[in-house]
């Protein structure tokens, strides 16, 4: 009996052995998708409730006055100040839904070798990359990337630019480099999909503090 159990403790090792070989395997070389889909779960969370609060409340303010003084600017509004302010505020009031806390929402991306991808005109101020800082993804293995960007501002108006101006994005992902594909339902940055493809990311921006997006992923199939 003793002997049967140690049989079976072997057996089962190696059934293991040999599954996470063959997934070692099949996630070891690159691959080009055009068939499959990837998709991600956002999950948005408060880590720290007073700065948020605090730099949330900042935001709106600084929102509110270049929205008003963009309307105010133009001749056909001045005579229109008390609508204006309250439209203004309704829309300021909107940003707290973009940064609703326990958000999760579904990002999608199906790869075609025929589809369109639309690139962002993000300013990519700054790239750091740490091979040393690894974990497995999916049966992937992964680095860690981090990188900095602002919003294209050149064609804002003054307003607006007063507003965003100061705002960097900061995104922490792990990547790997055997999935080459342009195709992303998060990052529409080029210069890093040519380089990287995030499997996990964490967003914030200086803007807003104490407040985090992470995107998890559910499901990947590739072929």
């Amino acid at each position: 009996m003793e002997k049967y159990k140690i049989m079976k403790k072997i057996i089962s090792f190696f059934i293991l052995f040999i599954s996470f070989s063959t997934t070692y395997a099949q996630n070891s070389r690159i691959i080009t998708p055009t068939k499959g889909e990837i998709v991600f779960r956002e999950f948005t969370k408060i880590t720290n409730r007073d700065l948020f609060v605090k730099s949330l409340k900042n935001s709106k303010e600084k929102f509110k006055q270049s929205l008003k003084q963009s309307f105010i600017r133009d001749s056909i509004n001045k005579d229109k100040v008390q609508q204006i302010e309250e439209m203004v505020k309704s829309t300021a009031d909107a940003m707290e839904y973009i940064f609703k806390e326990d958000s999760t929402e579904i990002y999608q991306c199906k790869f075609n070798e025929l589809m369109e991808q639309s690139f962002s005109e993000n300013v990519i101020l700054k790239i750091s990359v740490n091979k040393k800082s690894r974990k497995i993804i999916n049966g992937y293995d992964c680095f860690k990337v981090m990188y900095q960007y602002k919003e294209n501002t050149d064609t804002a108006d003054e307003d607006y630019l007063t507003f965003t101006a100061n705002t960097i994005y900061q995104r922490e992902m792990w990547v790997t480099e055997k999935i080459k594909s342009l195709h992303h339902p998060v990052i529409f940055d080029k210069s890093i999909l040519e380089k990287y493809y995030p499997l996990a990311i964490v967003e914030t921006q200086n803007d807003i503090e104490g407040f985090e997006r992470n995107y998890i992923l559910e499901t990947l199939t590739v072929n």
